[in-house]
């Protein structure tokens, strides 16, 4: 708890000392993780009842996201359908997770009305919806990680090339369709978004998982193809 709190006064601290050196022009922000909301927020994912967690909601969360707001940062979101859907499998369909689509990828927020098509949507609304709770409904969100595992282990389903190679690609063409398609809550909005990761990381420790979420290995050959230019 700590560290959290020590979080965003070292945020303003930082965005003082660009200005001092006259570099203002330069953003302050920093990563945050789906845990960030409420348990009860994350069983089913429903949007409209996302909140941000008790214990950091008001000493946490909202300066920074006065700070973010004042500053006109962006909110910096890892966004992981993979991991929503394989603690969930009996909620989310597969092919919900890994923006496919079609009539059965359904789900309809009862509160709002607002149909969501694909997980990556309802996750990024999630977020957008416990913003604007706290009274912040315009902040820019950027999504700073999102991808799919290529491997695990025994009990991590659904970790392999064929759905890692469909779900970015499915995410470039998403990203990349003209004209912007945003999500339910924020439709046509740009959502800045980076791909984790660039390459297996072989010498990390942890699950099967957690070294294999590249679209390269070390050796600097392809894990499979894709284009990221949404072709």
């Amino acid at each position: 708890m700590q560290t959290w709190l020590r979080l965003v006064p070292t945020m303003r601290r930082i965005n003082r000392s660009l200005k001092t050196f006259k570099l203002s022009n330069i953003k302050v922000s920093t990563t945050i993780a789906i845990d960030v909301l409420e348990s009860s927020s994350t069983s089913s994912f429903q949007p409209s009842n996302a909140t941000f967690r008790s214990d950091i909601k008001v000493s946490v969360m909202k300066p920074m996201l006065q700070f973010l707001n004042q500053t006109k940062s962006s909110f910096h979101y890892d966004v992981y359908p993979y991991f929503a859907w394989s603690t969930n499998p009996h909620v989310f369909d597969l092919e919900y997770a890994l923006l496919k689509g079609g009539e059965k990828s359904r789900y309809t927020d009862p509160v709002t009305k607002l149909t969501y098509t694909n997980l990556l949507d309802q996750l990024i609304d999630s977020a957008i919806f416990a913003m604007n709770k706290l009274g912040f409904p315009d902040i820019k969100l950027t999504i700073a990680e999102t991808g799919w595992p290529t491997a695990g282990d025994k009990n991590e389903v659904g970790a392999n090339i064929h759905n890692a190679a469909i779900y970015n690609r499915n995410l470039v063409r998403k990203l990349s369709a003209k004209p912007l398609v945003g999500t339910p809550a924020r439709p046509g909005v740009v959502i800045p978004t980076f791909i984790f990761a660039l390459f297996n990381e072989n010498q990390k420790p942890g699950p099967t998982t957690e070294r294999h979420w590249g679209l390269f290995y070390p050796n600097e050959t392809q894990v499979y193809k894709i284009t990221l230019n949404g072709e």
